[in-house]
């Protein structure tokens, strides 16, 4: 005999209860970036502020840095766009431009926390390692080598270079100038950075 439904009154109402609890956490983890260096923020703070326990805390993150790191990428406002079969540089271009309007703001507050925590944090550091930079550098450079592969960027262009040569400006206005970075300066730095390889092709060329 099957059992009879619960009526829409027995029903639980919302997210889950578990669910509740890991938003409200990562919601306070992400507040206390905005105010405090990582070093100053404990995880008894953070419990206490999303009202839950410590031990409710570890049972999604193991140690405080990757709690932090995962409430940045959570409140981050945009997608990944780094798609296979789509125009490869036209793709990194939109990427780009997304990680530029992630450094303002609010968040790009907390970016710069983090990326100068981990200078001093090891841990912090592999956490960042691991769950930010790697999986994306590896899909930089697939993106890159694509556009290589369909002419749009020399054959010669060196990847490493080129990637960093894009983010670099974008990373020193962020830490040590602290200056706007807006749409503009994030589509001069790309455009300049292209024809750069471009040009390097060509006066390769004139030069044999």
């Amino acid at each position: 005999m099957k059992a009879a439904k619960k009526s829409a009154k027995e029903r639980p109402l919302g997210r889950p209860r578990s669910e509740s609890a890991r938003l409200a956490i990562l919601d306070a983890a992400y507040g206390l970036l905005k105010k405090k260096p990582v070093a100053a923020i404990s995880t008894v703070e953070i419990a206490r502020k999303a009202g839950v326990s410590t031990a409710t805390m570890y049972r999604w993150w193991p140690i405080k840095e990757a709690l932090l790191l995962e409430a940045f990428l959570h409140r981050l406002e945009f997608e990944e766009v780094l798609k296979p079969g789509s125009d490869p540089l036209a793709n990194l271009k939109q990427y780009v431009l997304q990680v530029g309007e992630s450094f303002t703001g609010e968040s790009g507050i907390v970016a710069a926390r983090l990326l100068a925590s981990i200078q001093d944090n090891a841990v912090l550091r592999k956490e960042f390692l691991e769950t930010v930079y790697s999986p994306r550098d590896k899909d930089f450079r697939a993106t890159v080598k694509e556009a290589i592969r369909r002419g749009q960027l020399p054959a010669g262009t060196q990847v490493e270079i080129f990637l960093e040569t894009i983010f670099g400006p974008l990373i020193l206005r962020l830490l040590l100038r602290h200056e706007k970075i807006d749409r503009d300066y994030v589509l001069a730095v790309f455009n300049r950075v292209v024809a750069g390889s471009r040009g390097h092709k060509a006066s390769n060329l004139r030069a044999r």
